[in-house]
This record gives C-alpha cells, structure tokens and sequence, in this order.
C-alpha cells in the first residue's frame, strides 16, 4: 500500500470514528421520550430547554423551544425538607467553632440546603462582628464575648420558614506573631495621626519586643549577576551546538552537490579536456555565475576553487586533490579526489568512464536521500494532524457531554 493511500485509509479512519462518537453523543443527550414527552428534572435539578421542530402536513415544519421545568413538590413534600434543612443548619452552624456558645472563627452558612431544594437568605443583628459570609471581622471583642442573632429565611417550592440561631461571638485566639503584628500596626497607626511631625518615628519597643527597622530593597543587581553567570555557562554549549548545527549544513550541501560536480567533469573529459582544463573550467564558470549573481556561494565549488589557486601558486596537481577531499571531509569527495590522484599516478584513458559510473552511483545515492527526507518529513507532520484530530474530538465530544442529562 503507497504512503498516499495509508494516509487516505487514516483520515477515513479518524472520520468514521469522529462521526460515530457524535451519533452515539446525539443518540444519548435526546430528551423526547415515545416522540410527545419530554422528562422533567427531580426537584432541586433545575429547568432546561429542548430544542424541537414540529410538522403540520400542511403548513410545513416549524422549530420550537420548549422550557421544561423541574418537577414540583407537595405541600407536605416541602414542610418535610425545610424541618430537614433547619435541622440541617443547626447541625453544621458552629463550622469549626466548638458550639454556637462560643464563636471564635467563621460560621458556616450557605445559599441552598437539602441538594438545592431548600433556598436559604442570611441576615445577622450585628454586621460590626460579622460580615455577610459569617467570618468574624470584630476587632475590640470584649473576653465575656457578645451575643449575637442569626436570622435565615428559607424557602422550598411556595412553602417559606424562618429559622433563628442564637450565637456568641469571642476574640480570635492568636498566636505570638499575629498578636505582635496586630500591636505594631495599632502603634504606627497611632504615631502617623499625629499632627505637626515632620517625620514618623517607627517603635523601637512593642510589648517584650525590640525592633530593629531597616529597608526591604530589591535584589536586582544580584539576579542581574547571576543571569549573566548562567549565560556565560551556556554560551560555549550554544556555540557548540550552533557550530554542529553549520557543519551539519554544510555536509548536506557538499553530499546535494557532488552528483553535479562529477557529471561535469565526466562531460568534459568525454570532450577531451583534460582533468586540470575540466576543474578550472567548472571553477571559471562558477566564479561568472557567482559575480553576476545567479549563484550563491556553495561550499564544494569553493573548495574547488582553493584547490585551483594552489595549483596555480605551485602546489602538485595530485596533492592539491587530495587535500580537496581532505577539506571537504565527506566520503564521496575522498573517492573523487582519490580517483584524481590515482589517475596522475599510473595514467590511462578510463577517467571519464569512472566518473561517469561514479555519477550515476551519486543520483541514485542523491534519490535514496531524497526518499528518506521525505519519509522523514511526513513523520514530523504526523505530529500536528494528531493535534488537529484531538481539537476536533474535543470541539464535538465537550458539547455533548455538557448537555448530557445523567
């Protein structure tokens, strides 16, 4: 099976399955029940809305929605589940207080009891104590305490109760450290209303206390240092891996090059040049193309051209080959090189032949390079079109599981 239709078969795949999950999805959120019904929510669930069309024969069809409203309850129904919500209130009141007698810390109040079937509305006498969410606020608590009322209204269906707690409200017990911090701020509260100072003197002294006072300042000089010392750490290692990175770049550009090069010079042999006459002429029509702007500099034909100038300053013919490959520091440039030499050496009339089969090895090696990048490539978009698979399972599967009536 080719790449093509496995990719085909995969989209197939994730499409039946994307539409089997929204069949299923649409099958279980349906609320018309034998096609004229639609089941209301116990008590305390709350209203909902379905979301019908309606045919007439005639007239066509038409949408309509229809409120369905949760169930209602008796009259005895009601008075049971508010005695049981004021039971309900008397027992969790206190909160973690020891008993509603002795209220040092929040109490516990809500707006709904019995599962949300019991609607509650707080109001305590004496807001200077108690906030509306039942946190002690008081500060000048006298130690006898204070006797404080609670008042809650509650509310079931037509039926409405009122229930009313008695409770006593004593100071916060706190510890050596909130007591200081609550004596230090009433002192420097004290000491900034007065008038006519020109500066506010902050306590040396609370209680059993000294102070001692001094100014909180940022650490910034400090953080600067130490990012520069974490940057000059990784600085060799991201000069390392830059470098990796261009040699990297480099030997794909030298390996996407060679086919190229060695046709060239198998064509110019095969003119009757010699080697030397083919490689300057390679090089010449490099340095035209590169001058006018129709060629980028590219790292083999560069090397081609130091080794051109070498020979030219005096350098051998056949060691300026081989340190060619040598620069080039990729395998198939060595076996070039080492062809070069290797013909300077014992001559004969079978270069161009050679080099015709080491091009023709090359683009078959160039072909089996470009299959690989490509399989490689079609990997890596693997990635996002699973991403794009999972957006659309949470785009279908999210509204259905919230509209899905347990």
């Amino acid at each position: 099976m080719t790449g093509e239709r496995k990719k085909m078969l995969w989209v197939l795949s994730a499409s039946a399955l994307l539409a089997g999950i929204a069949f299923f999805a649409e099958r279980e959120e349906s609320c018309l029940v034998n096609g004229s019904r639609l089941e209301r929510n116990e008590n305390g669930g709350g209203d909902y809305q379905a979301y019908l069309t309606f045919s007439t024969g005639k007239l066509g069809n038409f949408s309509y929605t229809v409120t369905v409203p949760e169930q209602k309850l008796r009259k005895d129904e009601e008075e049971v589940f508010l005695r049981a919500a004021g039971e309900e209130i008397r027992n969790e009141f206190p909160g973690e207080n020891e008993s509603a007698e002795c209220i040092r810390g929040a109490v516990c109040i809500r707006g709904s009891y019995q599962e949300g079937r019991v609607l509650a509305e707080w109001n305590f006498d004496n807001y200077e104590l108690m906030d509306y969410d039942g946190n002690v606020i008081g500060t000048e608590i006298p130690g006898e305490g204070v006797a404080v009322n609670a008042e809650v209204e509650l509310q079931c269906g037509d039926s409405v109760v009122w229930e009313e707690i008695a409770f006593r409200v004593f100071p916060t017990v706190a510890d050596d450290k909130t007591e200081l911090l609550a004596q230090v701020r009433k002192e420097v509260l004290r000491r900034s209303e007065e008038t006519g100072a020109k500066y506010l003197i902050l306590p040396e002294k609370v209680g059993a206390y000294a102070l001692t006072w001094r100014e909180e300042r940022s650490n910034t000089a400090g953080e600067i240092l130490l990012f520069g010392l974490m940057l000059t750490a990784l600085l060799p290692v991201l000069e390392r891996s830059r470098q990796r990175e261009h040699e990297k770049k480099r030997m794909n550009l030298l390996e996407s090059e060679y086919p190229e090069i060695v046709s060239k010079m198998a064509l110019l042999l095969g003119a009757g040049m010699t080697p030397l006459g083919a490689w300057k002429k390679i090089v010449s029509v490099y340095e035209t193309k590169c001058g006018t702007g129709k060629w980028k500099k590219m790292p083999a034909y560069e090397e081609m051209l130091i080794a051109c100038h070498e020979i030219e300053s005096g350098v051998g013919e056949q060691r300026a080959y081989e340190e060619f490959g040598n620069r080039c520091g990729v395998r198939c440039y060595r076996r070039f090189s080492n062809i070069l030499a290797q013909n300077l050496r014992k001559g004969g009339s079978g270069l161009a032949c050679m080099l015709e089969a080491e091009a023709e090895n090359s683009f078959e090696e160039r072909k089996r390079t470009a299959k690989k990048y490509g399989e490689e490539a079609s990997t890596k978009l693997l990635v996002p079109m699973l991403l794009m698979l999972g957006i659309v399972i949470v785009i279908l599967a999210v509204p259905a599981i919230a509209t899905f009536q347990f």
